[in-house]
């Protein structure tokens, strides 16, 4: 672990996509999170959770053309990842060894099923999914037959989810490898505001993240916009019952010190 990561782990981190793309593979990762918390778990509740996190992952692979997206990002990694290869302060093993992970990722994201697609499949999910809808629907006078499966032992109920849940795995696979790249490419660099807010040109660099390190102690809340020309943060002071407050521009106020990552494959 770098100098930079034990940083992170003691801070608060935002992160920003700089491109759709990745304000995508953000969402997914984020529901993905989500699954993998509510699988762990033995009670029925949260195996329902699970399920409708699953619902809400293959409707959103669906609707977007992930599998075109993740190839053509993975090819581009693979080409900037060899042009690497000889430089001093690289890993050959660790190169080799990302190179052989996006290969295989690669290779099991071309012989899947478009993804999302394979819930069609399934007569009793069909079932669920169209008649859960209904607020507190999942008692035994409403759904009897999803009633029953939530009533079934939580090793059950895990294989099934488990089971369920295969045809996405090499696209988490590969959007795990994707995040992870990105983010260990980061540019870091300690920042202080100017009159609360900060600004920075990315003369024509490309990134796809941009992460914001606050101290957990902090009280302020990054209020983030960027494009692919510049990136532009005011900081808030968190109003949980109403908006976000600015800060006013007092001189007397300390400017804010802050981690700023810049994460891509240029």
């Amino acid at each position: 672990m770098s100098a930079e990561t034990a940083d992170i782990r003691n801070s608060t981190l935002f992160e920003f996509p700089l491109n759709e793309r990745f304000r995508t593979y953000l969402r997914l990762e984020a529901l993905h999170q989500r699954w993998t918390h509510c699988l762990a778990q033995l009670d029925a509740h949260d195996h329902h959770s699970a399920l409708m996190t699953f619902f809400e992952i293959n409707d959103f692979a669906f609707r977007y053309d992930l599998k075109g997206d993740l190839l053509m990002e993975i090819n581009r990694y693979k080409v900037t990842l060899n042009q690497l290869r000889h430089l001093p302060d690289v890993s050959e093993q660790r190169l080799t060894q990302t190179l052989m992970h996006l290969t295989d990722a690669q290779k099991q994201i071309e012989q899947s099923p478009k993804f999302g697609s394979t819930l069609s499949d399934n007569d009793w999910l069909l079932n669920v999914k169209t008649r859960i809808v209904v607020p507190g629907g999942i008692c035994s006078s409403d759904i009897p037959f999803y009633f029953q499966w939530l009533q079934q032992p939580s090793e059950l109920r895990r294989e099934d989810l488990q089971s369920w849940f295969l045809p996405l795995t090499p696209l988490f696979e590969a959007l795990r490898l994707v995040l992870m790249i990105v983010r260990d490419s980061r540019k870091h660099k300690n920042a202080v505001t100017d009159n609360k807010s900060f600004q920075q040109a990315l003369n024509g660099t490309r990134f796809d993240l941009l992460q914001i390190e606050l101290p957990h102690a902090s009280p302020y809340l990054p209020d983030i916009s960027a494009n692919k020309h510049v990136i532009w943060l005011r900081f808030t002071l968190p109003a949980y019952r109403s908006q976000p407050q600015h800060l006013r521009l007092d001189p007397t106020q300390p400017e804010i010190h802050f981690g700023l990552n810049l994460c891509g494959m240029n």
